[in-house]
């Protein structure tokens, strides 16, 4: 460990707090730069986050502030953990805020931007490959099955590390991982963020399957073929089929589709019940549901490039435009019969 290694953890969400905790194992310091003021002060008087993360404490190398300048000054590297709608405005403001020239910017973040339908990095390359002052900042993701509350607690936990061709992610990947943390790099890009943002809409549909009381076949068969549609989707896009297969794509799916913790999948299991209006239950989450956002960036994909996202196409119909999940799960299983790797 180099002596004043520096980190800058954008967001006080679960998962920024989870990360920062996690890091301060192997950095001098970590800031959390926050805009909720409560939530600042009370990280830093109580070294708890209580709406996101009660009862994992902060080690002392941790602070948060709300002043975006003070969190980058002598980072080594920023790490963006906002929702993906704010990523594009975090990069803006992080362009000015005076990150140190050559430390990267590591996007740990699901999803895509709905507005452009452009992968997270594609945004921050955008926003701060290079800031107002002209100095670089590779931009890189960190990816994989993550629920925060797991990896506060120091469980096994495996992610992969992806980035802008020409670093040397390998000595990143050393930088961020840890005993319970462990780091994969792959040179995949756009396979690796386009299986981590699509599997939310995959989540959403297995939470649906059970909010509907459906079994442990019906899940199996929606994320195998929902992996299916990752796959044709990644692939058209320019990734790699065997990403799809790796912890972004089929890792990541298991997490999500499976866990309490999830929140896509929690969201849908609670539409599939059928006590609320999809967007009365988003309305109450606490935690933004990313899977909501990616069911409309895949769908319009899928459009414009010609692949088909049936299940895509199903969990869209039954947030958007009112079409009961019983009526959409019928809709699936009438479909023409088909070879399975067609």
């Amino acid at each position: 460990m180099s002596a004043g290694r520096r980190a800058a953890v954008l967001g006080t969400g679960s998962w920024g707090t989870s990360f920062g905790h996690h890091l301060c194992h192997a950095w001098d310091e970590v800031v959390l730069w926050g805009i909720d003021p409560a939530q600042v002060r009370a990280i830093n008087e109580t070294r708890e986050n209580p709406a996101y993360l009660p009862g994992v404490t902060l080690p002392p190398n941790a602070r948060a502030t709300l002043e975006l300048a003070d969190a980058v000054a002598r980072a080594e590297a920023a790490f963006v953990v906002v929702p993906s709608q704010a990523v594009r405005e975090t990069g803006a403001r992080l362009a000015a805020a005076g990150l140190p020239a050559g430390a990267p910017v590591i996007s740990l973040t699901k999803g895509m931007e709905i507005a452009t339908l452009k992968r997270l990095s594609e945004v921050l390359e955008e926003e701060t490959g290079r800031d107002r002052a002209g100095g670089d900042h590779p931009v890189g993701v960190l990816l994989g099955p993550s629920h925060a509350e797991e990896v506060a607690r120091g469980l096994p936990t495996a992610l992969v590390l992806a980035g802008r061709p020409g670093v040397d992610w390998v000595a990143w990947r050393a930088r961020l991982g840890g005993p319970a943390l462990r780091v994969y790099t792959n040179d995949d890009l756009v396979g690796v963020e386009i299986a981590s943002a699509f599997k939310n809409v995959i989540a959403i549909a297995a939470g649906i399957c059970d909010g509907l009381g459906l079994g442990d076949n019906t899940r199996g068969a929606v994320m195998t073929r929902g992996l299916a549609e990752l796959a044709r989707l990644a692939c058209a896009l320019g990734g790699r089929r065997e990403t799809c297969y790796g912890l972004s794509g089929i890792g990541d799916m298991i997490t999500t589709c499976t866990s309490r913790y999830s929140r896509n999948r929690n969201f849908g299991e609670e539409v599939g019940r059928g006590v609320k209006d999809p967007q009365a239950v988003l309305a109450a989450s606490l935690q933004v549901v990313e899977g909501v956002v990616m069911t409309q960036a895949a769908l319009k994909l899928g459009l414009r490039i010609g692949v088909e996202l049936p299940i895509t196409q199903a969990v869209h119909d039954v947030l958007f435009s009112g079409r009961s999940p019983v009526v959409a799960m019928r809709g699936l299983m009438e479909r023409e019969p088909r070879a399975e790797h067609d």
